[in-house]
């Protein structure tokens, strides 16, 4: 009689390794999606669910944390943007009557892995944009440089602090259609660089801290002189 047995259509724990790794993997490309999905104008639940990931999902440095990648428009405001303190010895006397002591680069120095330099990075990218003609706004400008020179100030025992923001320029795709006085061949090169605000920071005898926006000769107003009057029985004399 011939046997009737059917013969194995496979290993179960084959079937099980593979199902294991199959969830698993759905839920990593899962979590990676959420992230990526959820870098701009994310909704509640997305919220949600990127603080449920980040335990797993910032560790493997797989969530951005808002980092836009269409930061490549070639937009002035894509360019890189910093913050530079020239420091000064007495906080009485103006910067032109006084050598310059030291000059600092906000983010250099620090660490990329701890969050500081781009923390710098973005005061200088919030200070550029409200410096900005087309949307210019004093009082978030002078909030952000106050207490920047200051914190120098203090760190450093100076008495005056020049704070300035600046942006490097990009080179154009097509190097012929450079402008005199920009080196092809050093993107890098200080003729690049364009200071979008500057502003005198300084602590009065009152210890308050004080700050002056700078600005050019052309930008200030004329002084108004009152043309003098005549002495008259309408007009007293001083």
């Amino acid at each position: 009689m011939p046997s009737t047995a059917t013969p194995a259509t496979g290993d179960d724990g084959s079937d099980t390794l593979r199902g294991v790794i199959s969830l698993a993997l759905f839920i990593h490309l899962f979590c990676v999606a959420v992230v990526l999905s959820s870098n701009f104008r994310r909704s509640r639940l997305q919220a949600r669910l990127v603080s449920l990931f980040a335990p797993y999902t910032q560790l493997l440095h797989f969530d951005p944390d808002f980092t836009p990648y269409y930061f490549t428009l070639g937009r002035p405001s894509d360019d890189d943007t910093w913050l530079a303190i020239d420091l000064y010895a007495d906080a009485n006397q103006p910067v032109a009557a006084q050598p310059l002591v030291k000059t600092v680069r906000l983010h250099d120095g620090t660490s990329a892995w701890l969050g500081n330099r781009r923390r710098c990075l973005q005061l200088a990218q919030m200070l550029a944009a409200s410096a900005d003609p087309e949307s210019e706004n004093d009082d978030i400008t002078s909030e952000i440089a106050k207490p920047v020179g200051v914190w120098l100030i203090r760190q450093s025992g100076d008495g005056r602090a020049v704070v300035r923001c600046v942006r490097r320029m990009s080179q154009p795709y097509e190097l012929t259609t450079l402008n005199t006085g920009y080196p092809a061949d050093r993107p890098t090169d200080a003729a690049y660089d364009a200071t979008l605000y500057e502003a005198d920071v300084w602590i009065d005898e009152d210890g308050e801290a004080q700050v002056q926006k700078r600005v050019s000769r052309a930008e200030a107003a004329p002084r108004q002189t009152a043309p003098p009057t005549a002495a008259g029985p309408g007009n007293r004399g001083p």
